[in-house]
């Protein structure tokens, strides 16, 4: 299983997610390996909400002004 890293980007996050749809396709997974990628999942989108949240703060932050 992957180290529970954090994800600085969507792309990052979409990409081990994408390894982990692979990972629970294979028949031969364990049911609890398939729970340990299922808990990291939720995770990683726990952590895309996060990177949503910065993203629109940081877009919706005012600039600030020249100083005159």
């Amino acid at each position: 299983m992957a180290d529970q890293r954090e994800y600085a980007t969507f792309d990052d996050v979409r990409t081990r997610l994408d390894e982990i749809v692979d990972a629970v396709s294979a028949e031969d997974i364990s049911l609890d390996d398939a729970l340990a990628l299922y808990e990291e999942a939720v995770k990683l989108g726990l952590s895309a909400c996060d990177l949503s949240e910065r993203d629109i703060e940081e877009t919706s932050a005012p600039s600030e002004a020249p100083a005159v």
